[in-house]
């Protein structure tokens, strides 16, 4: 066995410290923002504007994208189709495929088709529009229950101290 005073002693030493900081500082971060949430949109069909702050990932059957870099000077931008884009996007198309790979962040997803995955912290404001049999999709919050998008506007959030739900508020954007 090597001495902890040796080279290779020393390395492991410092490593081992260089983990538990880096452990420590995300504890704080994580702290400090609130625990992380998510929220899920399954085959939703409407409007679904997300305003956040981590990770997303979508994808829109058919209809149109708007994503807003809500943190332009961090390194992170949004992809849509498998490239990179600028810090506003816009696009209309079909299966249209999309992430922000963490920051903040606003996206506006209209269409049918809208499946998307948000990993964080954020408020949404759902408004689903009934096919002719009347499904909207579905959302989830956490470990909540799925519930079907509604077929008017609400507002929920996801992540931090306490996810809710509350009824008809907000402006989604045009």
């Amino acid at each position: 066995m090597q001495a902890p005073d040796t080279p290779q002693g020393m390395r492991l030493a410092a490593l081992i410290t260089l983990v538990v900081g880096l452990a420590a500082s995300a504890t704080t971060a994580t702290a400090a923002d609130g625990p992380s949430g998510w929220l899920e949109i399954e085959n939703g069909r409407g409007i679904v504007q997300i305003t956040g702050k981590g990770g997303l990932n979508g994808r829109i059957v058919s209809g149109s994208l708007q994503i807003t870099d809500l943190s332009p000077g961090d390194e992170w931008s949004p992809w849509v189709s498998g490239l990179p884009r600028g810090k506003v996007v816009s696009v209309r198309g079909e299966n249209v495929t999309f992430r922000v790979p963490a920051g903040r962040y606003q996206v506006v997803a209209r269409g049918e088709g809208i499946s998307i995955s948000a990993r964080g912290t954020g408020q949404a404001i759902l408004d689903g529009e009934p096919d002719a049999v009347g499904a909207t999709g579905f959302y989830r919050i956490g470990d909540r229950p799925q519930q079907a998008l509604p077929a008017g506007v609400i507002r929920v959030s996801f992540g931090g101290k306490d996810p809710k739900t509350s009824g008809p508020s907000g402006k989604i954007k045009p």
